[in-house]
C-alpha cells in the first residue's frame, strides 16, 4: 500500500506525505497535482488536463508537456525510504488517476461538509447542521488553488468562492433561528460590504437588525442595496427584501417572511411553481444504465453547481432522455423547472444567449433588461438561490451554455448537445455522459412498442438486423418502425428497407424534421471546411473503422490538419475515437456520408475540394427538393 498522502487545495496548494510537505515544483506542475486530487480515485485524461491548464489555446505540444511534468510530479512524491511511489500516481492509455482517499483532500471534506449540513437541516438539527459548516469552513486557508494557473483553477476558486458565501449565509441563518443575532451582525456588515449586491447576505443583516430592533439601520442597508440594483443592473430588491423593508417601517410589527428559513431572495417567487418541460416520448425505453450515471452525477454534485452534459451524435436521443431525467428530478427544485431550446447551429432558429435570457427571464414572470444593463448580471441576480432545475436543449457551444448559467449552486442545470463541449467539463465543473447507440434488446424492445410485438416475434430475424443496421439509433429506430407499421404491408416495407439505402427509407413524408438526412444534415452543415471535407471523403469507401493513414489518403491534406479535421468530426458526434488515431464511423452516419456524393444530392451552394483518389469531391450543404430539382435540370 503507498504511503498516506493528504493535499491542500483551499489555500496555497500544498502535498502531505507522511507529515513531511513535497516540493511540488512549478506552477504547471502544481495545477496538474491539484487536478488530479480534486478528482481522486478517478481517472483524468490527458485532454481533461490539456484543458485545466491551458484551455482551448493549447500549444501544440501541450500532450508532451504533460507527460513531462507527470513524471516530474512523481518524482516528487516518493518517499526515501519507500519504492512505493509509483502506487500514488497510476496511469493508463485512458489517462492519470491519484490514489488519495476523499477525505485526505481538503475540497472534498469541504463538500461533504456542506452535503451534511444541508441533510441535518432538513431533518431539523439545526445545532448539528450550524457545526458540521463551521467544521467545513474551518478548513479554508485562503485563496482556493493558490499557486495553481489556468481555466480550471479559475473555474474552481469562483465554484468553491460562491459555495463558502452560501455556507455562510446558511450558517448565519441557523444561528438567527437559534436566536443568536447580535453574534452576527460584525461578520455580516463584512460580508455586506465585499460583496455589496448579494441580495440574500443583506436580507440576513437587515433581519439582524430588526430583531435587534435597530430599524434605522435595516432601512438605511435596503436603500443602500436598491439604488446599487438599479443603478448596476436595472432592477428592484426582491419580495421577501421589500417585505422585511416595510416591516421595518412599521416598527418591526409583522411576520418575518417564512416559517423559520429565509426564502430566496433573488426576485419575486412567482404565484405558482414554472413547469416549463417538454412532454415526456410516449413509448420511451431503455436507457436504464444512463438515467442511473445522471443521478449519480447528481448526487455527487453535493453542495457543488451542478451542470450535467447529456451529449452524442444526431439522432442518439440526447433531450428525450434528459427530458426523462428532469421529469425524476423535478420535485426536488420547487421553484420551478425551465426549458429552452437553444437550437444548435445547423438547425433553424439558433438562439443567442442574449435572446435564451430573455426567454428565461420572461418565463419568470420578470421584464426583460433594458439595453443598458448587463443582461446576463440581472439574469444571475433573479436566478441566484433559487432551487430551479434549467434545461438547455441542443445547445451549439460552450459560450451559449455559460452565459445561461446560475452564479450560485442551487440550481441543477442539464445540457444537451451534439458538440462535446469539454469547455465547460473544465473551467465550469461540468459532468458528462456521452450517448451512444442502444442494446440491441432495448432496441428490439422500442421497435416492438411502436410496430406491435406480435409482428416483432413472428419477424425476429429481419427485425434484428434492423435494429443492428441502425446502430441502434433511436431516431432510426423510430422512423423505421413508424414506416413499416403505416405500409400498407409492413412485412414487405421490413423487406424494402433490407434491400435499399437506409437513408431514403429513414425518410417521413411531411415531417422533414423528424427524417435521419436532415438531423444528421444539420450536424454536417455545421462543419468547419476542412471536417466537412474529410467527412465526405470518408463516404468515397465502406469501412466503418477508419485510420488516420486512410483518412490522409483519402482526403489528401495533411497528417495534422486530417488530425484536426478528424477530431472535430469527434466532436461533433459523426465520429468515435476508438483508439489514438483510429475512428469509428456509425452505420448509418458512413451511409449519409456515401449518399451525400450521389449525383441527385447536389445543390446550387458547393465548392470543389482536392482528394487523392479522385480529381474532386464535391461539397454541398442541406437544400429543398426544389432547388436540386432546379441544380439537375
Amino acid at each position: 500500500m503507498p504511503a498516506s498522502l493528504t493535499a491542500t487545495l483551499i489555500g496555497p496548494v500544498l502535498a502531505l506525505r507522511e507529515g513531511r510537505q513535497l516540493e511540488l515544483g512549478s506552477p504547471t506542475q502544481r495545477t496538474i497535482f491539484a487536478v488530479l486530487a480534486t478528482h481522486a480515485g478517478r481517472t483524468v485524461s490527458r485532454d481533461e488536463l490539456v484543458h485545466a491548464i491551458w484551455g482551448e489555446r493549447a500549444p501544440a505540444t501541450a500532450v508532451n508537456s504533460v507527460y513531462t511534468y507527470v513524471s516530474r510530479l512523481r518524482n516528487s512524491l516518493r518517499t526515501e525510504h519507500r519504492g512505493d511511489h509509483a502506487e500514488l500516481l497510476v496511469s493508463d492509455r485512458f489517462g492519470y488517476m491519484l490514489r488519495v482517499a476523499p477525505e485526505g483532500v481538503d475540497v472534498r471534506r469541504f463538500t461533504t461538509s456542506l452535503a451534511t449540513a444541508r441533510q441535518l437541516r432538513a431533518e431539523n438539527a439545526a445545532p448539528r447542521a450550524v457545526r458540521e459548516l463551521e467544521a467545513g469552513l474551518s478548513l479554508w486557508r485562503g485563496t482556493p488553488y493558490e499557486g495553481a494557473i489556468g481555466p480550471f483553477v479559475h473555474a474552481e476558486r469562483a465554484r468553491l468562492t460562491d459555495a463558502r458565501l452560501l455556507a455562510l449565509e446558511d450558517c448565519a441563518e441557523m444561528l438567527m433561528e437559534l436566536g443568536r443575532p447580535v453574534a452576527l451582525v460584525g461578520e455580516l456588515s463584512a460580508l455586506v460590504h465585499h460583496h455589496p449586491l448579494r441580495e440574500r447576505l443583506r436580507y440576513l443583516l437587515m433581519r439582524c437588525y430588526v430583531e435587534l430592533g435597530w430599524h434605522a439601520d435595516a432601512i438605511r442597508e435596503y436603500h443602500s442595496l436598491r439604488k446599487r440594483l438599479v443603478e448596476e443592473q436595472g432592477v428592484e430588491p426582491g419580495g421577501p427584501l421589500r417585505q422585511l423593508y416595510e416591516r421595518a417601517l412599521r416598527g418591526g410589527a409583522g411576520p418575518v417572511s417564512g416559517p423559520g428559513r429565509t426564502p430566496p431572495p433573488a426576485g419575486d417567487t412567482p404565484p405558482e411553481a414554472l413547469s416549463q418541460l417538454v412532454r415526456e416520448v410516449p413509448g420511451f425505453t431503455g436507457r436504464s444504465a444512463e438515467l442511473a450515471q445522471l443521478n449519480s452525477l447528481a448526487e455527487q454534485a453535493s453542495a457543488e453547481p451542478t451542470l450535467l452534459l447529456v451529449t452524442g451524435g444526431p439522432g442518439m436521443g440526447k433531450t428525450a432522455l434528459a427530458t426523462r431525467f428532469a421529469h425524476a428530478m423535478a420535485h426536488r427544485y420547487p421553484d420551478g423547472q425551465l426549458h429552452v431550446d437553444l437550437h444548435a447551429a445547423g438547425t433553424p432558429g439558433q438562439k443567442a444567449p442574449e435572446a435564451a435570457i430573455r426567454h428565461l427571464v420572461a418565463a419568470m414572470g420578470r421584464p426583460a433588461p433594458c439595453e443598458s444593463v448587463d443582461a446576463r448580471a440581472a439574469y444571475r441576480s433573479l436566478v441566484a438561490g433559487r432551487r430551479l432545475l434549467i434545461v438547455l436543449d441542443d445547445a451549439a457551444g460552450v459560450e451559449q451554455v455559460r452565459a445561461l448559467l446560475p452564479g450560485t449552486p442551487s440550481s441543477l442545470v442539464v445540457v444537451t448537445s451534439r458538440n462535446g463541449l469539454a469547455g465547460l467539463i473544465a473551467r465550469d465543473g461540468a459532468r458528462r455522459i456521452v450517448l451512444e447507440g442502444m442494446g440491441k434488446e432495448d432496441g428490439l424492445r422500442l421497435f416492438g412498442r411502436i410496430v406491435g410485438e406480435p409482428f416483432t416475434v413472428r419477424h425476429r430475424p429481419a427485425v434484428q438486423r434492423l435494429v443492428a443496421a441502425c446502430g441502434g439509433m433511436p431516431l432510426a429506430l423510430r422512423i423505421a418502425a413508424t414506416r413499416i407499421k403505416v405500409a400498407p404491408s409492413p412485412a414487405d416495407a421490413l423487406a424494402c428497407f433490407e434491400d435499399g439505402d437506409p437513408v431514403d427509407f429513414l425518410e417521413l413524408s411531411g415531417d422533414r424534421e423528424s427524417s435521419l438526412s436532415t438531423v444528421i444534415g444539420w450536424s454536417y452543415a455545421a462543419l468547419p471546411p476542412e471536417a466537412a471535407h474529410v467527412f465526405m471523403a470518408l463516404g468515397l469507401q465502406e469501412e466503418r473503422v477508419v485510420t488516420l493513414p486512410l483518412a490522409t489518403g483519402l482526403s489528401g491534406m495533411d497528417r495534422p490538419e486530417c488530425r484536426r479535421a478528424l477530431h472535430a468530426l469527434v466532436d461533433a458526434g459523426l465520429l468515435r475515437e476508438v483508439a489514438p488515431d483510429r475512428f469509428c464511423l456509425d452505420s448509418l452516419i458512413l451511409a449519409y456520408a456515401q449518399w451525400l456524393g450521389k449525383p441527385q444530392q447536389l445543390v446550387p451552394r458547393q465548392r470543389t475540394v482536392r482528394c487523392a483518389r479522385l480529381a474532386t469531391i464535391t461539397m454541398m450543404d442541406p437544400s429543398t427538393e426544389s432547388e436540386r430539382l432546379q441544380m439537375i435540370s
